[in-house]
């Protein structure tokens, strides 16, 4: 079948600010010394926090080197740092992973901990698009469920996400809020179904995504191999040097970083595993070209005229 190649990040987003916004223009080894520092952000008043993250108390900051890019910040506990660490961790594989998602940290300014998270400008929620019938927006999502589901990341609403236009026309669909993730718990935490695709959680009222099983039907895996080739390149060692940078503040972070590294590694062998028994390894028969019934739509037209 024939599909965008999401996984050439810079080229998708085909616009030099939105590059830029989303730091496709970085290394994965320059994303982690931007931003794993202290005082990288200063607050900023000026900054117009989106209501949603006013009325949760954010206050808005600007980054030091660049006060073009933009974030809402909020101090936390130690405690919560935990949580929003995990964030920041699904964010950087997000990253290594060639998956578009809005950077989320924690970070200290002025010798306090805080949760920070890029504001994402001129975007809108997915929630007012229609996604399930236009191919670039679900396509996406379907690459997404594989992060999702190796986080553990529940309750994906439309509301975490957010969509960019670029100035060619493509949608590009932005992940944010990570504050569901579970990278703690021992093992798989969500296993596949046998018998059709699909997902069992033990959260049964929460989602990976908001697509629907049937969403899923007519994808092979060259396309999702995608996200989970750049999946199997994650080795030990950088994982676990991730987990630990994002975990600065824990005095138990070396530990924490090998339990969440041993997890994640045994989630990606399962869900690469799992896919592949359920799609074919190439599906190139049928809807080859990706447009056909659009072209020819538009052809009937133009002829009509």
């Amino acid at each position: 079948m024939s599909y965008f190649n999401y996984a050439d990040v810079a080229a998708f987003l085909h616009d030099e600010d939105l590059i830029d916004l989303l730091c496709a223009d970085s290394t994965y080894a320059d994303l982690l010394r931007r931003f794993l520092v202290d005082d990288f952000l200063v607050t900023a008043s000026a900054v117009k926090v989106p209501f949603f993250a006013e009325v949760r108390d954010y206050a808005g900051a600007v980054e030091k080197e660049d006060a073009r890019h933009q974030w809402i910040v909020k101090e936390v506990t130690d405690d919560d740092a935990l949580k929003a660490a995990m964030g920041s961790i699904c964010f950087f594989l997000d990253f290594f992973t060639k998956t578009i998602s809005a950077p989320t940290v924690v970070t200290r300014i002025r010798g306090k901990l805080f949760k920070a998270a890029k504001i994402m400008i001129r975007a809108e929620q997915l929630s007012g698009a229609n996604y399930t019938d236009i191919p670039q927006l679900k396509e996406q999502l379907a690459l997404d469920l594989v992060n999702r589901w190796i986080y553990s990341d529940e309750d994906r609403n439309p509301n975490n996400y957010m969509i960019r236009y670029t100035s060619r026309g493509d949608q590009v669909v932005i992940a944010i809020d990570f504050s569901n993730v579970d990278l703690l718990f021992p093992g798989t935490k969500i296993k596949g179904r046998q018998k059709s695709f699909g997902w069992e959680r033990i959260e049964k009222t929460r989602y990976l995504t908001p697509l629907k099983v049937e969403h899923f039907q007519g994808y092979d895996m060259e396309f999702f191999n995608m996200r989970l080739d750049a999946f199997a390149r994650l080795g030990r060692t950088k994982l676990q040097e991730t987990c630990r940078r994002c975990l600065f503040f824990r005095p138990d972070r070396a530990a924490l970083a090998r339990t969440i590294t041993d997890n994640l590694l045994g989630r990606i062998e399962y869900v690469r595993g799992y896919f592949a028994s359920q799609f074919p390894k190439s599906a190139r028969t049928g809807g080859k070209e990706k447009y056909k019934d659009m072209g020819s739509t538009f052809t009937r037209i133009y002829k009509a005229r």
